[in-house]
């Protein structure tokens, strides 16, 4: 269909699209997730029901049976009673249990969806990665999930009533015959008009979605930059940021109270009216016991049809979440390998990783320049702020633009060939890169160290006091006590330092190091030079930097010049 087209064609309908994501919805969670939640609540139902003919019988025997007379199915009233309660206490036992495996159903399908989700994000492309914004994706996973969990929950809780409300309504005639048809039919109208009517639900939902990301960004941004925020006095803007957000929230959950209330309102008086107009014209052909028992059957019906209408707006109410989850997948959908994607055998990547390299080279489809590493030396890039080295970095280590990407690895008289994507997740596992800005995670400091990787307590405690960090082990706990990052506890240079540590503890066959001895006192990088020193007799090393004394130790220095202000691209590397 062309542009010309899409732009006249009519949208769907929200109801269409309302209809679209629940199917969406239902098919992501399986049918076995659906029938047994369908199952359980189908069971809660019926027992309730049971309960309530049972309890209806029992009240309206009461009154002609004598003690020691029959009452329910051949029983006196104290057995009958003993029934009653038995079946109220089976009905609690057996609710506890249907909320517990409810519980356990809804957890086990947010946690899938949280899980996918990350996997996604850990998969993706950096220019896919690029479309995210923090608090959208914080939002997801925090809040936009569990809704879509509930509008599952609540779309079946919805089915569940409806059946409820169904026997109820047969029963009414069932008892009433007759008499019934006009309590029916004016119960029946009353459901329509409850169902068809527009609540909002869907774009209060909308709302919240947008709220979600909001708010998560304020917190986000207010405790990823309290330091500067104090600096800057500014901490009045982001409570301000905070506020209206907030106040936002409490317009949402008072005009969504609001309409709940309102409907209850409505649905009361109109079930009370119509089976008022109904006792009326009935006049005396009623009984006692039909008209109690008509009664009652027609109040459960309109409390089912209350519970079916408040289901119906908290599925939709929360849809939206799965709209939003659905729609930034979309955005992250995994890129299937292309013909053009190299990759190398696991058993065979593995023993690279373990291997000392002869010669790495790096280029990218559409550049003419390659880079050469070459064993026992070290490469130097060096250049003006802004020209590009930290760019150039990131593509060589597969961290941007990797669909552009190509590297040739030469070990041992073989050489190997990967590109794409697939070729640039490989060689994450084959380089050891220490980014300029490290950053820290809110656990033990073993655990930012080797982030999941199996290191000798010994060999952790040595890189430490090699880069003079020897007083961090001084810390209470040592290296497992856990890291509070609500304020900064290190450094600038304990925590560049530390990344440091974090690349060379992987022990890789590349270390790539962006400004190493940036942030650093000057012991601290006489120290690092050290290091890089003797590493480049071991390995490839290459490094960024404007270090004078580490440009002279390289045996190759790369210059890389500004760009034209019109191309912030990196420009094409030098060598002088």
């Amino acid at each position: 269909m062309s542009s010309a087209l899409k732009a006249t064609s009519p949208q769907p309908l929200p109801r269409r699209r309302q209809f679209q994501l629940l199917k969406a919805l239902a098919l992501e969670a399986g049918w076995r997730h659906l029938a047994l939640l369908s199952g359980l609540s189908t069971l809660n139902s019926l027992l309730d029901i049971a309960g309530l003919g049972l309890a209806i019988t029992l009240l309206l025997g009461s009154g002609s049976a004598t003690n020691a007379g029959p009452l329910i199915g051949g029983f006196p009233i104290a057995a009958s009673l003993g029934l009653l309660v038995g079946l109220i206490l089976l009905r609690g036992l057996i609710q506890a249990q249907v909320d517990i495996h409810r519980e356990r159903l809804r957890s086990g399908f947010t946690d899938r969806l949280r899980q996918q989700l990350l996997h996604q994000v850990f998969e993706a492309s950096s220019a896919q990665l690029d479309r995210l914004g923090r608090g959208e994706l914080l939002a997801l996973l925090m809040a936009d999930i569990n809704r879509t969990a509930l509008s599952l929950d609540q779309a079946v809780r919805m089915g569940q009533s409806l059946l409820a409300m169904g026997i109820y309504l047969a029963s009414v005639v069932l008892v009433g015959r007759a008499t019934a048809w006009p309590l029916l039919l004016a119960l029946l109208a009353t459901t329509a008009a409850a169902l068809l009517q527009r609540s909002g639900s869907w774009g209060l939902g909308r709302i919240q979605s947008r709220l979600n990301a909001a708010l998560q960004r304020t917190v986000g941004d207010g405790l990823h930059g309290l330091k500067a925020l104090r600096a800057a006095t500014a901490e009045g803007w982001l409570l301000q940021r905070f506020a209206q957000e907030t106040a936002e929230g409490r317009w949402l959950l008072r005009e969504r109270v609001r309409r709940r209330a309102s409907f209850n309102a409505w649905r009361d008086t109109l079930v009370v009216a119509v089976a008022g107009l109904w006792m009326l014209l009935q006049g005396e052909t009623l009984t006692a016991e039909v008209l109690t028992t008509t009664l009652v059957l027609a109040y459960r019906a309109s409390a089912s049809l209350s519970t079916v209408v408040q289901a119906r707006r908290l599925c939709l109410g929360n849809l939206p979440g799965y709209e939003a989850l659905r729609q930034r997948r979309g955005q992250l959908i995994p890129r299937q390998d292309e013909a053009s994607d190299l990759t190398i055998a696991e058993g065979t990547l593995a023993t690279l990783s373990a291997a000392r390299w002869s010669q790495l080279r790096w280029h990218a489809s559409s550049d003419e320049n390659a880079l050469h590493l070459n064993a026992n030396g070290l490469v130097a890039i060096t250049g003006p702020s802004g020209s590009g080295k930290t760019t150039l970095l990131d593509r060589i280590c597969g961290l941007l633009h990797e669909e552009d990407s190509h590297w040739d690895v030469s070990c041992n008289a073989e050489r190997w060939r990967l590109s794409g994507l697939a070729g640039a997740r490989q060689m994450h596992q084959l380089i050891a890169y220490a980014p300029q800005n490290a950053v820290l995670f809110e656990a033990s400091l073993r655990e930012n160290l080797l982030l999941g990787a199996a290191c000798p307590e010994d060999a952790i405690e040595n890189w430490l006091q090699r880069l003079g960090l020897t007083h961090l082990l001084q810390r209470p706990g040592g290296l497992d006590a856990p890291l509070a990052l609500a304020q900064d506890p290190f450094s600038g240079g304990e925590i560049h330092r530390l990344g440091l540590i974090r690349a060379w503890l992987r022990d890789k066959p590349v270390d790539v190091l962006d400004e190493p001895t940036a942030f650093l006192d000057a012991r601290a990088a006489a120290q690092v030079r050290a290091v890089i020193r003797e590493r480049a007799r071991q390995r490839l090393i290459l490094i960024s930097s404007h270090d004078p004394e580490l440009l002279d130790q390289a045996d190759r220095v790369i210059v890389v010049a500004a760009p034209p202000a019109s191309h912030p691209e990196a420009a094409p590397a030098q060598s002088p």
